[in-house]
């Protein structure tokens, strides 16, 4: 009974610590090397996008697409998130892909050798049944060709000591670069058909913005309420008139930029004095600016905040329990700029802080562009 005991609370307690997006690895980061062709390799983890901090337990090394290089797909620990990384390396380059067929050995050919002779020299692999943690490759092999239209040569020694080997000295495509081939123990090549197709495009920043939000362009956005000034240290001083909710500030004929912060917010020191400096020419492209604080526990802080940033655009505070039902999963994120219409339907979002932002900040004050400032 004890050890039943045991087995229950450790379950328990590895899901509450996986529920609350705990890792086990300590959020290491996943590695990819890019071999120096003999001399040594290159970490291209981070450029590569594949350096994920959840708990990968499962690599497959696959060519998903059918464009001659090879995909992966990573499954983490929880068994709640799947990644499929697209390689888009070299996939306009030759290669050959090699099936294989055993009779005498096994059917899947597991241990069999494959040797290709090309112009930059011998390639080898070897059919492997599997490799890593709970992962079966793609069982086609894969041989990159360059730019050689085709192998010269093609040698497969089979687990049963059988080997057989396909020249090209006849000029014969079947071992043409762009060829899919299946070899059968004992017996001939055949030429298999394969379908290229497209993966899914991984999504641009807008969208993967917009998919951490539960709110999207042409949504009315929420009438958040405010908090009342007399309720803020120091409030008479923000600047703005003292209106009750967010729709109260909506102008007929004009935009209302939204931009929530909090005074713990560290890219908000950075991106408030920038919008500051662009808060007339907001102003002369039909734009209002209202700078919305999210701070509910540092009231104190938010006036002395505005001090030290220089802001002096209408500020309000909010504590309106909709806010955190604004991110998917209640993930507050902040900064966040929202650019809603004189009804209040969101125009666009604009969120963190880069040089990208501050791009689409100045697009939306337009005079910025060359014509007035």
């Amino acid at each position: 009974m004890e050890e039943a005991g045991n087995e229950s609370y450790t379950d328990e307690h590895m899901s509450a610590i996986f529920e609350e997006g705990f890792s086990f690895s300590g959020y290491e980061r996943d590695f990819l090397a890019l071999s120096r062709g003999g001399s040594g390799y290159l970490d291209i983890s981070g450029v590569s996008g594949i350096d994920s901090i959840g708990d990968g337990r499962g690599a497959v090394f696959a060519d998903f697409d059918n464009d001659g290089d090879l995909d992966i797909f990573l499954v983490s620990l929880q068994g709640s998130a799947y990644e499929l990384f697209r390689n888009n390396v070299g996939h306009e380059r030759g290669f050959l892909r090699v099936e294989l067929r055993g009779t005498r050995s096994g059917r899947d050919a597991f241990g069999a050798v494959v040797r290709l002779g090309t112009d930059a020299g011998t390639l080898t692999k070897i059919k492997s049944g599997g490799s890593g943690y709970l992962a079966q490759h793609d069982p086609r092999l894969l041989f990159g060709l360059g730019d050689a239209a085709h192998a010269q040569w093609l040698e497969v020694t089979w687990p049963s000591g059988l080997v057989q080997r396909i020249d090209n000295l006849d000029g014969s495509d079947v071992i043409a670069a762009g060829s899919a081939l299946r070899v059968t123990e004992g017996g001939g090549v055949e030429i298999l058909r394969e379908s290229r197709f497209s993966l899914v495009d991984p999504l641009n920043s807008v969208e993967t913005l917009l998919a951490t939000l539960e709110f999207a362009p042409g949504d009315v956005f929420p009438d958040l309420s405010f908090r009342r000034r007399d309720e803020i240290p120091g409030g008479e001083a923000l600047a703005g008139e003292a209106a009750t909710s967010l729709h109260g500030l909506l102008r007929p004929g004009r935009r209302l930029l939204v931009n929530l912060w909090a005074t713990y917010c560290i890219p908000c020191r950075r991106e408030m004095p920038e919008l500051q400096a662009m808060t007339p020419h907001f102003a002369a492209n039909g734009i209002d600016l209202v700078g919305l604080s999210i701070d509910t526990e540092s009231l104190d802080r938010v006036v002395p905040f505005l001090h030290q940033t220089g802001v002096t655009y209408p500020v309000q505070v909010t504590a309106d329990a909709r806010v955190p039902e604004l991110y998917v999963g209640g993930r507050i994120s902040i900064p966040l700029s929202v650019l809603l219409d004189s009804e209040g339907r969101v125009l666009q979002v604009i969120g963190g802080w880069s040089a990208e932002t501050a791009a689409s900040f100045e697009a939306l004050a337009q005079t910025l562009a060359g014509t007035g400032r």
